[in-house]
């Protein structure tokens, strides 16, 4: 499965709603020119069945409320995105999936 990163954007009316923007390009390149974006994970449940997560990443430090602060689209649908997995550290931030898209 390949992995895709995505740029976000703010919303010009609320700052913390974030839209996802396609872009080709590799991630070393999106993270240096965008202050946040979300890359693709994937892991396999016990019986095989890959689920598609999305973590988000900051170029400059976030504690805990700054990282729980914003609310995210969904790349696929347009959904807001839900966080199912904590901040690694203060740029590798919350882990997230789509309700709709993602029925687990």
């Amino acid at each position: 499965m390949s992995m895709s990163n995505y740029p976000l954007q703010a919303n010009k009316v609320n700052w913390r709603i974030l839209h996802p923007q396609n872009v080709l390009s590799t991630e070393d390149y999106i993270a240096e020119h965008n202050d946040l974006y979300l890359s693709t994970e994937y892991s396999n449940d016990e019986s095989g069945y890959p689920h598609k997560r999305f973590r988000l990443h900051a170029k400059y430090p976030h504690n805990i409320e700054q990282a729980l602060a914003y609310d995210i689209k969904c790349p696929s649908c347009g959904n807001y995105l839900k966080q199912v997995g904590r901040c690694r550290d203060s740029h590798t931030l919350g882990l997230y999936k789509c309700p709709r898209c993602g029925r687990d």
